[in-house]
């Protein structure tokens, strides 16, 4: 092999090495390091606005890094979820959630991965808390299918479950509570919340259909 040749060779494979580790070492790194930063910065000085909020975790979560982003993702996605707790501000919860969602659904929309279901959960739970915060059935009608979603990818995880199991007694849903109660307590007999939980969800839909006399929801 002529000798240009095998330092063409030798070029090539030193530029995919270095190309390997920047892609696969170095920058999901200092992706890393920026969005740790950034929390950090957030703590010291809070964000201005949503806007310049949004301007600040957008920066690490723009990164270009082929590694490290759902998981970057799920923070910042729990970090909106101890917001939306504590708010009562629709056009803030809304604005917030829009922003998380331009990162997470292209991450649900690929459907795969060993945290998929843990993505679904979460962003259920925070579509529900969403519904308690503002009343917006929207959110309730999300949460419903984020729940319903991570209970197909995973019949016997809990926290999908127990997410339907907190939509249907919001919606009156009867028959769908019932029979999600049942299949947690068939696999965890001793959830005395879940016992209590169904025995006064029915009690108020009984003395609710009493007083209206309208038959409950049952889908």
């Amino acid at each position: 092999m002529p000798r240009a040749t095998k330092q063409f060779i030798a070029i090539i494979l030193t530029v995919a090495i270095l190309a390997i580790a920047w892609w696969g070492s170095y920058a999901p790194m200092r992706k890393a390091e920026i969005f740790i930063a950034t929390l950090q910065n957030l703590q010291a000085t809070p964000a201005s606005s949503l806007q310049d909020l949004e301007t600040r975790l957008a920066a690490p979560l723009d990164y270009p890094a082929p590694i490290g982003q759902e998981e970057l993702v799920r923070n910042m996605a729990n970090n909106i979820l101890n917001f939306v707790q504590h708010s009562t501000d629709a056009s803030t919860t809304a604005q917030l959630i829009g922003f998380m969602h331009g990162y997470y659904d292209p991450i649900i929309a690929e459907g795969k991965g060993m945290s998929f279901s843990q993505d679904l959960y979460l962003l259920g739970a925070i579509h529900e808390t969403a519904f308690v915060q503002t009343h917006d059935p929207k959110y309730l009608a999300a949460a419903q299918q984020y729940f319903e979603q991570g209970v197909a990818v995973g019949p016997d995880r809990p926290q999908s479950l127990y997410g339907l199991f907190d939509v249907y007694r919001f919606e009156g849903n009867v028959a769908s509570a019932t029979a999600v109660g049942a299949k947690i307590l068939t696999l965890w007999p001793d959830d005395q919340a879940i016992k209590q939980g169904l025995a006064t969800f029915m009690a108020q839909t009984a003395s609710s259909t009493a007083s209206h006399g309208t038959a409950p929801q049952s889908k």
